[in-house]
């Protein structure tokens, strides 16, 4: 008894005509009906009444229809597992765009750390995109800023943002120590649009506007140096972290611009999220969490 016995057996149980079977299998009708046979003589017992152009199953053919329907569904689902355990090799992580890069690094560092047999593959972009990744379980694990507002996944704090303002060397704020929110109540303040987060980029501007600003110009996209020009050029101000820590704020690392520090906490919050379900059931995403536990948890990072 083989595989391809069992096969055609129970295409000829289901389509009960060997001509459509032996299409089913892209075959024609005598290896079909020769395997027949031979699995009867196996088993010793008919398990067709065959009739001029018309089959029907024996009780025996009836009985042995189900049990070889979950056979070869257990075999074909073979396949599919051997290709989970070669995709599990990897692991997917995520980070967004406006991540501090030593951040993002340390996060793969800790990805290769925990899971040394593996790839570490890195998907970089807006938040939007990964978190909705992280929901259809394409991302094990990514950087995203918070707060989520999808209640499939959980999150942990990795760092708070302490924001400068940026502006030109000229500009008269340039000269001071640190600046207040109050500080730039009558600047018109250049930011960028809501779209790589929408939730908590969107939180963040309310803050704004609750500690007074009112005028502000946003950009039609998070484009590090097109802002920066807008601000070189115009003399406007914008908010940013320290250029120290690498990434889109090194462009004002420039002497053309001052950097200045914000004494306000927006609570702009950088964290790990991950699909809370794949938590309780996969290793992969439940190693990362624990790695990032051990690493975040109760010593969270400043920017």
């Amino acid at each position: 008894m083989d595989v391809q016995q069992l096969r055609c057996f129970l295409a000829v149980a289901e389509e009960l005509h060997f001509g459509r079977a032996a299409e089913r299998l892209h075959l024609t009708p005598s290896p079909v009906s020769r395997s027949v046979k031979e699995l009867e003589r196996e088993l010793g017992v008919d398990l067709f009444v065959r009739r001029y152009h018309q089959v029907e199953l024996t009780a025996d053919g009836a009985l042995l229809a189900g049990r070889v329907r979950d056979i070869l569904r257990q075999l074909d689902g073979l396949k599919d597992v051997i290709k989970e355990a070669a995709g599990r090799q990897v692991v997917r992580v995520g980070g967004t765009h406006l991540c501090p890069p030593a951040v993002m690094d340390r996060f793969l560092a800790l990805a290769g750390q925990a899971l040394p047999a593996r790839t570490v593959e890195a998907t970089i972009g807006p938040s939007a995109e990964l978190l909705p990744a992280l929901e259809r379980g394409e991302l094990d694990a990514a950087l995203v800023h918070l707060p989520l507002d999808r209640p499939r996944l959980d999150s942990l704090v990795v760092a708070r943002y302490l924001f400068r303002v940026a502006m030109r060397a000229d500009d008269p704020l340039a000269t001071a120590s640190e600046l207040t929110l109050k500080d730039l109540a009558h600047r018109t303040l250049t930011i960028g649009p809501p779209t790589p987060q929408p939730v908590a980029v969107n939180l963040f501007h309310e803050r704004l506007k609750d500690a007074g600003l009112t005028s502000f110009h946003q950009m039609p996209d998070n484009d590090a140096v097109m802002l920066a020009s807008r601000i070189r050029r115009d003399g406007g101000i914008t908010l940013t972290i320290d250029p120290r820590n690498g990434g889109s704020a090194r462009v004002y690392d420039d002497p053309a611009f001052a950097v200045v520090p914000l004494r306000d906490d927006l609570d702009f919050l950088l964290g790990v999220a991950w699909n809370r379900s794949r938590a309780r059931q996969d290793d992969v995403v439940r190693e990362l969490v624990q790695v990032a536990r051990q690493e975040w948890a109760g010593r969270r990072l400043t920017l």
